[in-house]
């Protein structure tokens, strides 16, 4: 970690928390990421190696705890500096849809961190029962997901759980991320013929209540607003 060579507060914070790949990191881990290939799956670009040397980087300046697992392997929890780190991490995500958006490009489109972080950002209040979500991106590798989605949780399925589909969705991938990100709404897609959604009539009708999308497509709370005015 190269150093400003500086006391300001600012300089010293720089240090750990805008070294490449470390935001998105934090993010992770503040999202509930905890074991090592979760941590890959939410950050796919990042090296095996590299993600070692960065959470070694981050225990060294006390923002993780390492901890064994009951399974044996290592898990990595935020500490109380990594917590507090929260609001700095979300600001960044409001500031970056708001101000730093651009036409989306072929290598910023990843099917499996976009699967990933639909997994943690269904509404779960509005959805109408327990369902098993089928989705189908044509254009790309793996093409096929699935979601059973309780009202506990969202999980995310690499194979076929075994369970019968109760919605299905076909699109490509970049308007799934569009939709994501709110750049498109779910039901405009649909009528413009770029998804497709077969299922029961009432869960269709109630997507637009649960069908995830980016915490970061809404407005910034007011109470970060209040911390970025001050």
């Amino acid at each position: 970690m190269k150093g400003y060579g500086s006391f300001c507060p600012v300089a010293k914070a720089a240090e750990i928390l805008t070294e490449r790949w470390t935001p998105l990191l934090l993010r992770e881990l503040l999202l509930g990421s905890h074991h090592f290939n979760q941590l890959r799956r939410g950050i796919p670009q990042m090296s095996p190696t590299l993600l070692s040397k960065r959470l070694q980087t981050l225990e060294e300046a006390g923002l993780i705890s390492r901890r064994s697992g009951d399974n044996g392997h290592w898990e990595y929890h935020p500490t109380q500096a990594a917590r507090e780190a929260r609001p700095i991490i979300d600001a960044m995500g409001y500031w970056g849809h708001k101000w730093a958006r651009s036409q989306l490009t072929p290598n910023e489109l990843h099917a499996g961190r976009l699967m990933w972080n639909m997994r943690r950002s269904f509404d779960l209040r509005h959805i109408p029962c327990d369902f098993v979500l089928y989705i189908e991106i044509a254009d790309a590798r793996p093409k096929r997901w699935w979601f059973v989605v309780k009202k506990e949780e969202a999980d995310l399925c690499w194979d076929d759980p075994g369970f019968e589909v109760d919605i299905s969705l076909y699109a490509s991938l970049l308007t799934l991320v569009q939709i994501f990100v709110d750049e498109m709404p779910l039901l405009r897609a649909r009528e413009l013929g770029k998804i497709e959604i077969d299922g029961p009539r009432h869960l269709v009708n109630s997507m637009r209540a649960w069908f995830p999308r980016s915490k970061y497509a809404d407005e910034a709370p007011a109470a970060a607003d209040r911390v970025s005015a001050s």
